[in-house]
């Protein structure tokens, strides 16, 4: 946990004039890695509203797989959070010339080993993302389903959708980087904004929380429990940033 400081550093994403670029992105989105035998990354959770670090997550691709006949990758991702729990998870991702896109998980849970597949019921509400669970696009470029109104607003065309919408220079801490932003929008109310430089790479990943997502569980709507987070408007629903990941990538750890 020493690599990574204890607050964020400063972070600042300021629109750039020029219009994006084309992107080719191998990463598993979010996961700041390339679903590859041999890659290895990590990254860190800095939660509002102190931006204090809370947890990392440590991965290493090891094994070429195959489940149900589907050739894919094995990544192993070591969580653990700042007191010092961890919870250890093999996902299988597969990368094909244009798509990346999740197969299977299995963890073990209060002693009991899981193994679960796009073939079972919920998997694919977890996971799966595009038609029949294609995945996301690696060669990814503006398509026109989100638009950027404002600096706040979106107007999206799909429920559940990924496209690039501008184009930005983020600065963590000393280093600035030229990155292109992606949204990406999942119907349960979750938004992810990823800013990705010119070699594919996660800069700086965003998660907003619609105000009423999971509410059941958190018993008040993200706007009471963030009360001074960015908001975001999707379709003019009201999203809540709720945390930042940044990769030792970004950080040159």
């Amino acid at each position: 946990m020493t690599n990574f400081p204890k607050t964020a550093p400063q972070i600042t994403v300021q629109k750039h004039l020029s219009p994006p670029f084309p992107l080719t992105c191998e990463e598993i989105p979010g996961f700041f890695i390339i679903p590859r035998v041999g890659e290895k990354a990590t990254f860190a959770f800095y939660d509002n509203p102190a931006h204090v670090l809370t947890g990392i997550h440590t991965l290493r691709c090891t094994h070429e797989a195959e489940i149900h006949g589907i050739t894919c990758v094995l990544v192993e991702n070591n969580y653990q959070d700042t007191d010092g729990n961890t919870t250890q998870t093999t996902n299988f991702i597969r990368r094909t010339e244009t798509h990346i896109s999740h197969i299977a998980q299995m963890s073990t849970q209060n002693g009991l080993f899981q193994f679960s597949s796009f073939l079972d019921d919920g998997f694919l509400e977890n996971y799966g993302f595009g038609d029949d669970n294609i995945g996301s696009e690696i060669a990814q470029i503006t398509k026109g389903v989100v638009t950027l109104v404002t600096d706040s607003k979106f107007s999206v065309a799909k429920h559940e959708c990924q496209d690039i919408f501008g184009r930005y220079n983020v600065t963590i801490g000393m280093q600035c980087y030229d990155t292109v932003a992606m949204l990406t929008l999942w119907e349960e109310g979750i938004a992810t904004i990823i800013y990705l430089d010119k070699n594919g790479r996660t800069v700086l990943f965003r998660r907003y929380n619609r105000i009423d997502w999971s509410y059941g569980r958190y018993g008040e709507n993200w706007e009471e429990k963030l009360p001074n987070s960015e908001v975001i408007y999707i379709n003019a629903e009201k999203y809540v940033h709720w945390y930042d990941c940044i990769g030792d990538y970004s950080l040159s750890l």
